[in-house]
């Protein structure tokens, strides 16, 4: 790998609670095609040898606004409660922190804030902070490239469905609660659901929403996104009686761990 794309920040051991692999959770810096260092969290098993499956995990709202450590602190969303599972599992894994427009585009009590342009510029670059770390995991000789899952929560669930339709290359696709970004002019969930669009990802696609979610993503994913994909793929995999609202999945809890280890499982992951 070229060390320009990436420098190592720190390191810390992560004993696994309930996987097969030791952890070493730490940071690193992505450079984007233009030349913006994005901090990510990259965890690796530090078990086994040889090529393994990778994650590219894209956090939501809360941890653009509040930053990695301000979220942590504010009892949000923790990305490493992301990670550490799935690296415990076997996975890289890598996990972009964007913090683009972190104040002007944001959710406030609910409610988005921010201008069309504002959105679309902070799902622009969502989609450079993949690409930088797509190409820092096609460096990597412990990862299989060709088995790389994209996975996102709120914001990031929306990134990593639209990155899915855009570089259709993954190995696999879950959707965590995918926001439905009705502000953005090019990136709003109701457009990413239409089939032509769904039937470029041509992957296995697991889908997780909660019984008091949002009204714009239970409306999206009940009336377009979850027809349109069985129709279109019978490897298509989803659960939306989670019981809880949005914030339910700031974390993986048992209930979700077991329904994405057997979507895993199902797909050779």
């Amino acid at each position: 790998m070229r060390p320009s794309m990436w420098v190592i920040l720190f390191f810390a051991a992560v004993v696994s609670v309930g996987g097969t692999c030791r952890a070493e959770i730490g940071l690193i810096s992505l450079t984007t095609e233009r030349g913006e260092v994005v901090r990510a969290v990259l965890g690796v098993p530090d078990a086994g040898s040889g090529k393994r499956t990778a994650v590219i995990f894209n956090h939501g709202t809360d941890v653009r606004r509040d930053g990695y450590e301000g979220a942590k602190r504010g009892g949000s969303m923790d990305v490493d409660d992301y990670v550490k599972p799935l690296v415990q599992r076997g996975y890289v894994v890598v996990a972009p922190l964007r913090t683009l427009l972190a104040r002007e585009a944001t959710l406030d009590r609910g409610k988005l804030v921010g201008t069309p342009e504002q959105w679309d510029a902070v799902l622009d670059y969502g989609h450079r902070a993949i690409a930088a770390a797509r190409k820092y995991l096609d460096g990597r000789a412990d990862v299989d490239t060709s088995s790389i899952v994209m996975m996102g929560y709120s914001e990031g669930g929306n990134l990593a469905l639209w990155s899915a339709i855009g570089n259709p290359t993954y190995r696999a696709v879950v959707l965590v609660a995918p926001a439905a970004m009705p502000t953005s002019t090019r990136y709003q969930l109701r457009m990413a659901a239409n089939p032509e669009n769904l039937r470029r990802i041509g992957v296995p696609v697991f889908l997780a929403v909660s019984t008091r979610d949002f009204d714009g993503i239970r409306g999206v994913t009940t009336e377009k996104l979850i027809p349109n994909m069985q129709t279109i793929d019978p490897r298509f995999r989803f659960r939306t009686d989670y019981p809880g609202d949005h914030n339910r999945f700031f974390k993986i809890d048992r209930d979700l761990w077991a329904d994405l280890t057997a979507f895993f499982q199902e797909n050779g992951l």
